[in-house]
């Protein structure tokens, strides 16, 4: 493992005693020596070692040259060949990291996909779930089961029916989120609500009908409120909850290498902002946030915040459609397996561009969810019309697609002419490949998680993950933006693979790209001397390992500031991460 030593003291205070003052201010407080750095700065240059001070790089360069910057009392790292990235972003993250998975109490359970993965699989979490109670809400009998994480569209035939419910939970009515935008009933839920085949759709949404007219218990979207107002719901999470929830997630995001989490649940409110201020301010969150909130909390708040560039409040997040798996996305044409049905805008463009000029008016800029192209088309419409109403420059403003998971050729271009971040998900690539063409179509996928078209178009494309749609894991990212495969390596050669991104692509996309959307590459992003010290140390290069191994890297140790936040544990005889120096 990597070493650690007290610079040589002697020579060194004989020197800085006779140095002027300058050369003692660029003393370093930890050294990083013998090292594989990949900067991501604009050359994309290597380096072996890098100096430290006050959290930000005050030298990247060669052994040498960071030695020279070594003090009394400067911890010198030698990292034994060991790889450097730049802090990892995940440009899209619903941060709530572990509510459920942290907090057993909560009645509620997130079954694992693979656990969704066929109908009878699906029964058994039924199943099981009526035997232990879990998922079970309280209130009169019958009492209803709501679980999470269904994925039909793996299924052969990857079609819903309340039937296959009614199979296993006769008599309880059952209620079932997908894994990502809309839901499902069985016959007892749509029984206790009244919805028939002369139940109009709940507004942005949409009943599932079959051949005969009669409801399959499948919702689009948003389900009736007939049905939702039934559910008993579950008990409001403490202040003291949702804090600890909040941190104790955001650990695994430190030892996962990322560094910096944008907030896309637009519905991040004025309180959870003075919530995650006040954990700042006492030292307890280490991450670095850069929260989109809500309309309403924008305006409560008057304006952007940036708390010593570790909270950042200046985006909204709001959506235009939903997801392409639920055919919730808004497309120009009609569903290639649901005739008829194009999806449904969730506002209109008037009602886009007004609330992005009165966010622009008051310092907020706006991160739209666009997955289908005619919602990509209502939100550039809507960026276009608000930039040239307050003369704006797109390129300061920096709005953001969230998603752009398919974008017409025409469009396409318009981005950069906007200067309209194009935030995306590759493993969403991975996971709707499976179904994106039954939807679509193969002439609609060649504008779909098309990443190489956008960069080639001088468009600004940074990743994330979604979780909890998707895993957090950041590496999990790099090798689907890569690979165009999932961690099965399937589809041999990828997905459409004259799409996927080259390594340092990629690896800008996570880093940079990031940075950029929120406004701090000046700050963050890159390896450079005068930006905060976030970093990520990998026991393996990342250039140079086998494209299918790159989901495999775990960090030795994540670094926010110049402060280790994260190191690997190891056995009591090892002595943590760094041996003792001989």
């Amino acid at each position: 493992m990597p070493k650690i030593e007290r610079a040589r003291a002697g020579t060194i205070i004989a020197a800085l005693l006779l140095a002027p003052a300058a050369v003692v201010a660029q003393v370093a407080d930890t050294v990083y020596v013998n090292g594989n750095v990949y900067t991501v700065d604009e050359e994309f240059s290597q380096a072996s070692a890098f100096a430290v001070k006050d959290g930000k790089f005050i030298y990247v360069g060669d052994d040498a040259g960071a030695r020279s910057h070594a003090g009394p009392l400067t911890f010198v790292v030698d990292l034994e060949g060991r790889t450097v990235i730049p802090g990892l972003h995940d440009a899209h993250i619903h941060i709530r990291f572990g509510e459920r998975e942290l907090y057993p109490q909560i009645p509620d359970i997130r079954a694992t996909l693979g656990e969704w993965a066929s109908v009878e699989r699906m029964q058994e979490v039924v199943r099981r779930s009526l035997a232990t109670g879990a998922g079970m809400r309280p209130g009169p009998e019958p009492r209803w089961l709501v679980l999470r994480g269904w994925m039909s569209d793996v299924w052969d035939p990857p079609e819903w029916h309340r039937e296959l419910i009614d199979a296993v939970a006769p008599d309880n009515p059952v209620y079932i989120i997908r894994y990502t935008h809309g839901s499902a009933a069985n016959s007892k839920a749509l029984e206790l609500a009244g919805i028939t085949r002369d139940t109009p759709d709940p507004e942005g949404g949409h009943i599932k009908k079959d051949e005969n007219g009669e409801p399959t218990g499948e919702f689009v979207e948003r389900a009736p409120p007939e049905l939702l107002r039934l559910i008993p719901p579950l008990p409001p999470l403490s202040n003291y909850e949702l804090s600890r929830n909040l941190v104790e997630g955001t650990r695994l995001a430190l030892a996962s290498g990322l560094t910096t989490l944008h907030g896309a649940s637009g519905g991040t409110s004025y309180d959870d902002v003075m919530r995650e201020l006040k954990l700042y301010e006492v030292g307890l969150l280490r991450v670095r946030i850069n929260q989109m909130v809500s309309v309403d909390a924008a305006k409560q708040m008057g304006g952007p915040l940036n708390y010593e560039n570790k909270l950042f409040v200046q985006s909204v997040k709001t959506l235009l459609d939903g997801a392409l798996g639920s055919r919730g996305a808004h497309f120009l044409e009609e569903y290639e397996d649901y005739p008829g049905f194009h999806g449904e805008p969730r506002s209109s463009e008037d009602e886009t561009a007004q609330t992005a000029i009165d966010l622009l008016k008051i310092g907020f800029n706006m991160r739209i969810h666009t997955i289908g192209d005619a919602a990509n088309r209502i939100a550039l419409n809507a960026f276009e019309a608000a930039l040239k109403q307050t003369g704006m420059n797109g390129h300061d403003v920096r709005f953001a697609l969230e998603h752009a998971q398919v974008i017409t050729p025409e469009d396409i271009p318009r981005l950069a002419e906007l200067g309209v971040i194009a935030s995306m998900q590759p493993l969403h690539a991975t996971e709707d490949m499976h179904f994106a063409e039954a939807r679509l179509g193969r002439e609609r996928l060649k504008g779909a998680y098309a990443w190489k078209t956008l960069l080639e178009n001088d468009i600004v494309v940074a990743t994330g993950t979604d979780y909890s749609v998707s895993p957090y894991n950041p590496f999990y990212t790099l090798h689907a933006a890569v690979t165009r495969q999932d961690r099965n390596n399937n589809p041999p050669g990828g997905w459409y693979p004259e799409e996927a991104m080259t390594r340092e692509e990629a690896l800008y996309a996570a880093t940079m790209a990031g940075a950029y959307a929120m406004r701090a590459e000046d700050v963050l992003g890159s390896i450079e001397a005068g930006k905060l010290a976030d970093f990520v140390v990998i026991p393996v290069d990342y250039m140079s390992i086998p494209a299918e191994d790159i989901w495999k890297i775990t960090p030795d140790m994540t670094v926010i500031g110049g402060e280790v936040v994260y190191s690997r544990p190891l056995g009591a005889d090892q002595g943590g991460l760094f041996k003792a120096a001989p």
